[in-house]
Formats: C-alpha cells, structure tokens, sequence
C-alpha cells in the first residue's frame, strides 16, 4: 500500500503549509578522528566541492545543505542520509557501489523498501565508519533528465540523534523548535521522527541498531542548523547543539 502523497496530507489538515519546508537541515556538523581522510573520502570518492577547511575542519557543499567535520578526539559514528532525484535510483547505487561497498540488509540485499514512507534507500559507509544512506522519496518533486551525478544529491535530509529517552527528546524538540512529529512514522518508545521529507530527525534509544548495520547507537556530540528563513511564514533559522 502506497504512502498518501504530500499533497493528501496537507489537504486533509496533516501537514501545515506554513511549515513545508521547515525541516531544511542548512548543515550538520559531526566529528572525526582525520580531517585528512574525511577530505580525502567527500571530496574525491563523492565529488562534493570544499567551502571551507583548516587543519581542525573541513565544509563541503552538499547542494542545499553544508556538510562539515572538525577534529575530534574519540571516534564517533553518525547516521544521517541525503535525498536523491527519485527517477535515478538505479543510477545512483551503480555509481556509489562502483566507489564503494554498499552494505547488506539483514536478507542479504543491498536495496531497503519504506513502503509507508513511499521511500527506498541503500547504505554505505565513509572512511571514519559513519552509516551513510541515499534515499530516495518519490513524493518529492526530484526528477532528472540526465545521468546520475553529484548534482542529484539534493540534500542532507536525515540525522539520527541517540537519547536515553526518546519521548522526552521528541517531545522537547517538539515543543522548543516546533518540529512536527513525522506523519509517516508511528512514534514508540525506542524511535521516533520529526520533520518533514526534506529534513528529519531520526530520534533513536541508545543501543537500538542503525540499519542495515544493527551497530548499537551511541551519543556523540553534533550540531545541526535547521530551518529555512527564506520560506514564508517561517519560524526562522536554529542550532541544535547535542
């Protein structure tokens, strides 16, 4: 059964059009061990262009969002995901996989199904270990008439964040930033979505598994700036420091 389309949701009062694009996740900053591989890796293996960098950092412009990493000294594992034109899917895992491996699902295929989301997505990993994800959301009004390429990384448009306590979490990000609940994912006690298709939060228990992996979530510190100022009706521009 297919997921109820964008439009539906809003017509039937789900969704507020004042809040479509809220959920624009500007950029994500993470950590890593080498500033010098996680160049190395976004630059090179994925193509994305530098916007900024020093020997503690390195920026990379990921269409319309900003991927940056700093110098840290643990080593971290994130999740987060990238939208991509949803009519190049097939593109899009021949030339990732051809850069790197793409990981199995626990049925031994590479290629995971969210019939609720209307959503399909494969996995990978960076050179620090992170839990990479191309997704692509055929509500979304993403189409190209070219071969696949770095231009058809839309998006940054998921994170995971880990908390001990994923209704508090959701709840408070809820109420701070007014982060609507996900309409596509039922909220429980070990997960729970904020946002809307172009930017979530992805609110996991610690210890509950990152697909397709199942590697246990762990809290590592982030910061994430969402919002989009330049939408109608906006509530503006936030830095959510974990």
């Amino acid at each position: 059964m297919r997921a109820p389309t964008r439009r539906r949701l809003m017509q039937e009062g789900f969704i507020d059009k004042a809040a479509y694009k809220f959920m624009q996740i500007q950029e994500l900053i993470l950590y890593t061990t080498s500033i010098k591989k996680t160049r190395q890796f976004y630059s090179k293996t994925m193509g994305f262009p530098i916007i900024a960098e020093t020997e503690e950092m390195v920026s990379f412009r990921v269409f319309k969002s900003v991927l940056t990493f700093r110098a840290g000294a643990a080593k971290p594992i994130y999740h987060f995901a990238f939208n991509i034109t949803n009519n190049r899917f097939s593109d899009a895992f021949e030339w990732m996989n051809s850069k790197v491996d793409v990981l199995l699902t626990s049925s031994g295929l590479p290629i995971i199904g969210f019939d609720d989301w209307n959503a399909q997505a494969f996995y990978f990993h960076d050179n620090n270990g992170n839990i990479l994800e191309f997704l692509v959301r055929f509500d979304l009004p993403y189409q190209s008439t070219r071969p696949f390429s770095i231009a058809d990384i839309r998006e940054i448009c998921e994170v995971g964040i880990v908390t001990d306590d994923v209704p508090a979490t959701a709840a408070a990000l809820n109420t701070k930033y007014k982060v609507p609940y996900f309409v596509k994912a039922k909220p429980t006690d070990n997960f729970t979505v904020l946002g809307d298709e172009y930017g979530l939060m992805i609110i996991t228990k610690a210890g509950r598994g990152w697909l397709p992996t199942n590697k246990p979530a762990q809290k590592f510190p982030m910061s994430i700036v969402f919002g989009d100022a330049a939408q109608p009706n906006s509530p503006g521009v936030y830095r959510l420091e974990l």
